[in-house]
């Protein structure tokens, strides 16, 4: 193994170390693109890609392009026709803008949005993408005037894209949770989640209460819409995530 070899390989591990530590959205962005920034790439571009019926903007999870590039890029619609990303339905590795060109002749619609990035400072980039067991497609686009694309780099880049896609992920949810609301429970419904908490049935919470089991089914359930729980064990992690129960 050459040192450059090494290089890309200790880099990669060292930023996936710097991550691990990180648990604040924009700390995470900024260390993204810094590392972005040693191949070459000043851009980037973190997405789920949006299922049929929802907004083309919906699943973003980080997006640095210029904002008049991408004003540009939502008002004609490019996604349904971008090359880069229709190349997603006949691939699932990494792959560069310059790879779509060389591989298939496109027509002029197609030309001009990949060459609409060169007047920001993008003239060629890489798509990472991200695939789930549960069929969610999600990618990772960094770009770039000159980046390094050699292979070796785009399998360290491939590394980079996937876990961090992964720890955004994980740091919006964790937003997303923290600003998370939810309607007070009364007294009884709280009296009722602290004894399903512990493992006791509808009917021996209705002894334990003096109620029958179907009361007590009804303040679970009441329970469960205001904590927005499909099932009652989730309700009671959420119960005692916003200090409605304790164990």
């Amino acid at each position: 193994m050459s040192s450059t070899d090494d290089i890309y390989g200790q880099r990669t591990l060292d930023f996936v170390e710097r991550l691990q530590r990180l648990t604040e959205y924009t700390e995470i962005c900024r260390v993204i693109s810094a590392e972005l920034e040693w191949y070459g790439l000043n851009c980037v571009t973190v997405m789920s890609l949006p299922g049929p019926g929802r907004p083309d903007d919906d699943g973003f999870l980080m997006n640095t392009r210029p904002m008049d590039y991408i004003a540009n890029y939502k008002e004609k619609h490019h996604l349904a026709i971008d090359p880069v990303v229709t190349e997603l339905k006949r691939t699932a590795v990494p792959y560069s803008w310059q790879d779509v060109r060389e591989k298939r002749p496109l027509n002029r619609p197609e030309k001009r949005i990949i060459d609409e990035g060169r007047d920001f400072g993008m003239r060629d980039g890489l798509i990472v993408p991200i695939v789930s067991l549960t069929g969610e497609q999600a990618v990772f686009s960094p770009c770039g005037e000159n980046p390094d694309l050699s292979q070796r780099a785009r399998s360290a880049l491939e590394l980079v894209g996937i876990y961090s896609h992964q720890v955004l992920k994980r740091a919006l949810l964790k937003e997303r949770r923290d600003q998370a609301v939810h309607t007070p429970l009364t007294a009884r419904e709280r009296e009722v989640l602290q004894w399903v908490a512990i493992g006791k049935s509808d009917d021996e919470i209705g002894d334990l209460l003096n109620i029958s089991a179907l009361t007590v089914k009804s303040h679970v359930e009441a329970s469960k819409r205001k904590l927005d729980a499909f099932r009652r064990t989730y309700a009671v992690v959420q119960a005692i995530r916003f200090g409605e129960i304790s164990l």
